[in-house]
């Protein structure tokens, strides 16, 4: 016996706290009843028959509200049928209040490293030997250079308004929300040690340049989130500079200090102290006050991904990471309901998320890593790693069940990124299995984000055996096109127009899908209307009913031939 309950099933499905909803469970169960915690008590509700199923009101008294359905069979939860309760962690979480914006469920995002995708206004460009980062000289370096092992001093010229250039180019390509990776004023190329949080950096454009790009995206019906780097700042703030040097500064409170004279700072790296949440002070500059940078920029964006956000807290360390990230995400929401905020949670996202934090968070290890590892046989460190499919699918559909589920679809969802190698490269330049897997990129529930060239089959200079993505993967953007690789780009259209307008795949659940050992397969199923995806890297031999290849867009019946299909049954 079947049993089916995702977004599509909760009404409404992004609720107020206190809110009574319909909960609906697709199932040949005649009779079951809805089992929730409340006040450390499981409470127990009668389901009435309805068409195809089962279903309950009941009222959203807390978040996470914490549920699963007991049936004639057994208890479902969010990891199927068991014979027992099964534990709190396997019920189904749901949210209420503050919840991801609408549009946000399965937005097509494309990420931008400023500096590396296109130059605007060259006489902006820093100049070579500028200024000092850390005691050496920068450098400036050709477009048509690849990138060096010294990445933080090298500067290409990129800005915004080269992003606001090229906005034809990634309207043509179907991108629906930019993410760039930080625009504040800093010494680095990639702008993570920020030295003015108010000050979009003079060689980006400054606010000029930010502010005609949000006008251009708004036209154009398109969204930008800017980066928050808020766990750090550069070590050549006034701020710190001011703690350094003065012991009885306000500011000696915002940063953590041992009696060694060291601090805190981001993974020891002594460029980017640790701003220490438990002070007032860096509570009012960052979260409370009108000037806090989540606040202040909601004018020209649209929301924040928040950098390492799993590190936000106090005394130098995460402790009360849930409440930090919960009140920045809120501080955002008040100055722009709308808004979207998730974080860089590199690990397990799913504790921060059920603690009802943050709107999402980078799909690194319910999505990219396994992924990413099952067709290279590498990990993201480089070090040799089998997974079968099957394997692969188990810790897709793990995580995917353990989210709670209106953040199923707001997840950022990823290959590449500015912090990991390329997914190309990591295929040892393998371009039908790079296809597969940003079909399965799309195919799969979540919001999809394309890295910036990864469109175009941009790789990385390092040879393999030097196993390293930053500085490598952020080379700059070939904007001569006799260097794409049209075949990636007219598939990856493809898959952006169907993730887009199909609503299976924009909206759709997930549901398992037998298919062979060697194949991953899955279906997604959105108000009876049904995607079946299927990747197998070596290839399979498929039996199907009549129905339509969506990527190929042709009608196809009976034995399929392919590595990989989106196929919708007629």
């Amino acid at each position: 016996m079947a049993h089916y309950h995702d977004l599509e099933h909760i009404h409404p499905p992004l609720p107020e706290l206190g809110e009574e909803v319909t909960l609906y469970l697709e199932t040949e169960a005649k009779e079951g009843l809805l089992l929730y915690e409340k006040d450390g008590e499981i409470h127990k509700k009668p389901m009435e028959r309805a068409k195809g199923g089962l279903r309950v009101r009941v009222s959203v008294h807390a978040s996470p509200f914490r549920y699963c359905f007991l049936l004639p069979e057994g208890f479902l939860g969010s990891h199927g049928l068991e014979k027992t309760l099964p534990r709190y962690d396997r019920f189904f979480h749901l949210l209420a209040g503050s919840l991801p914006p609408w549009w946000a469920l399965g937005t097509v995002y494309y990420q931008i490293f400023p500096d590396r995708f296109r130059q605007g206004r060259p006489e902006l460009s820093p100049k070579d030997g500028e200024w000092l980062l850390m005691g050496r000289p920068i450098r400036k370096k050709a477009w048509n250079e690849p990138p060096g092992p010294e990445g933080s001093w090298e500067f290409y010229g990129g800005d915004l308004f080269g992003i606001l250039e090229a906005l034809p180019y990634l309207e043509a390509l179907g991108v629906e929300t930019l993410y760039l990776t930080p625009i504040f004023q800093s010494p680095s190329s990639h702008r993570y040690d920020t030295e003015d949080y108010l000050r979009v950096d003079p060689h980006l454009g400054g606010e000029e340049a930010l502010e005609a790009l949000f006008q251009a995206l708004e036209k154009r019906g398109m969204r930008l989130v800017l980066d928050g780097v808020f766990n750090h700042v550069g070590a050549t703030h006034p701020w710190f500079q001011r703690a350094l040097k003065n012991l009885a500064s306000p500011e000696r409170s915002m940063f953590t200090f041992y009696p060694d004279g060291s601090y805190a700072a981001f993974w020891g790296v002594k460029s980017m102290p640790k701003l220490d949440y438990a002070s007032p002070l860096t509570q009012e500059r960052f979260v409370h006050g009108k000037k806090a940078p989540i606040r202040y920029w909601m004018r020209l964006a649209h929301g924040f991904r928040l950098d390492v956000a799993h590190s936000i807290g106090e005394g130098g360390t995460n402790r009360k990471n849930a409440r930090w990230l919960r009140a920045l995400a809120r501080a955002a929401k008040e100055e722009r309901p709308e808004a979207i905020v998730f974080g860089e949670l590199s690990y397990d996202a799913t504790p921060t998320l059920r603690a009802h934090t943050l709107d999402g968070a980078m799909h690194y290890a319910g999505f990219a890593h396994p992924v990413m590892e099952w067709l290279s046989g590498r990990d993201v460190h480089g070090r040799p790693v089998h997974l079968d499919a099957q394997e692969t699918w188990q810790v897709l559909w793990d995580h995917y069940q353990a989210l709670p589920v209106q953040l199923r679809h707001s997840m950022y969802t990823l290959l590449s990124s500015h912090d990991i190698p390329r997914a190309l490269w990591r295929l040892k330049g393998d371009v039908e299995r790079f296809k597969l897997a940003y079909a399965l990129l799309f195919a799969f529930p979540g919001s999809p984000a394309i890295y910036y060239g990864d469109e175009v089959g941009l790789s990385q200079p390092n040879p393999y055996a030097k196993w390293q993505g930053d500085p490598y993967c952020r080379a700059p953007f070939p904007w001569n096109e006799s260097a794409w690789n049209l075949e990636v780009l007219t598939l990856i259209r493809r898959l952006v127009k169907l993730k887009r307008t199909h609503p299976a795949l924009r909206l759709g659940g997930l549901l398992p899908l037998e298919a062979g050992k060697e194949v991953l397969a899955f279906k997604r199923r959105y108000r009876g209307q049904e995607v079946w995806a299927f990747f197998a890297p070596e290839g399979t031999r498929l039996t199907l009913p009549p129905g339509i290849d969506l990527v190929a867009e042709k009608e196809v019946a009976g034995e399929v031939e392919t590595s990989f299909l989106l196929f919708q049954p007629v």
